[in-house]
């Protein structure tokens, strides 16, 4: 179990002790006849972890690299202060050429993005008058659903028995049909359950030709809807 000391939990939060992050890298080389002069220049260089050159500046920097780095973490008893500095170009072109190919990020320049040049488009001039609002429109799309149903709509005569057989279309707000019953002249129509329901559920009006009271009657104390 670790013991803390009072200056490291004065000068560490909660959270990094109950799980720290990586806050720092130092890098460390091996200070031998081996090492070259790119390599003796890092060693012992903190970097901080939030730095764009952390994702660049990676061992191994070149074949037969011996370099690593050491993490820091945000619960250790000191943290090291930043000393990156970027190397010299003449020891990257050297010994890792293809740093010089990723541009350096140590101090971040802001450069201002140009747009495209595109041609200005003509101002668009927004008339309400050109836009049906939205009762509007429900009321267009109901007169325009109605009046198809309406050409459907006929009394058709059986040849049989001179019968006449009226056509009742239930139709919603829009104006479409909901559902279709046939009757004959002064005679009540027969619904079932599930039609009962589905007409109080959606139906707000109804389409029948005149001369059939009994059936107008029928419908309207029942759904207390009205004919169109």
């Amino acid at each position: 179990m670790e013991i803390l000391s009072l200056e490291k939990l004065k000068n560490t939060k909660l959270a990094d002790l109950i799980k720290p992050n990586i806050v720092r890298f130092i890098w460390t080389a091996i200070l031998d006849e081996k090492v070259c002069d790119l390599c003796r220049s890092l060693d012992q260089k903190v970097m901080d972890v939030n730095s764009p050159d952390s994702t660049i500046y990676q061992p191994p920097l070149h074949p037969r690299c011996r370099c690593h780095i050491i993490p820091i973490t945000s619960d250790a008893e000191k943290i090291p202060k930043v000393d990156w500095e970027k190397p010299k170009d003449s020891w990257i072109r050297r010994y890792a050429p293809f740093l010089l190919i990723i541009p350096f990020k140590g101090k971040k320049e802001e450069v201002e993005e140009k747009p495209p040049y595109a041609p200005e488009a003509p101002e668009l001039i927004f008339n309400p008058k050109d836009v049906l609002s939205i009762e509007e429109y429900i009321r267009e799309t109901e007169l325009r659903n109605i009046e198809e149903e309406k050409q459907k709509m006929e009394v058709m005569e059986q040849a049989s028995d001179k019968k006449i057989i009226y056509i009742i279309f239930f139709v919603n707000k829009l104006g479409q049909t909901i559902l279709m019953k046939e009757t004959e002249k002064d005679m009540e129509i027969d619904f079932s359950e599930s039609e009962e329901a589905q007409i109080k559920k959606y139906a707000s009006s109804y389409l029948i030709n005149d001369g059939n009271d009994i059936v107008e009657s029928q419908i309207e104390n029942m759904f207390n809807i009205k004919k169109r």
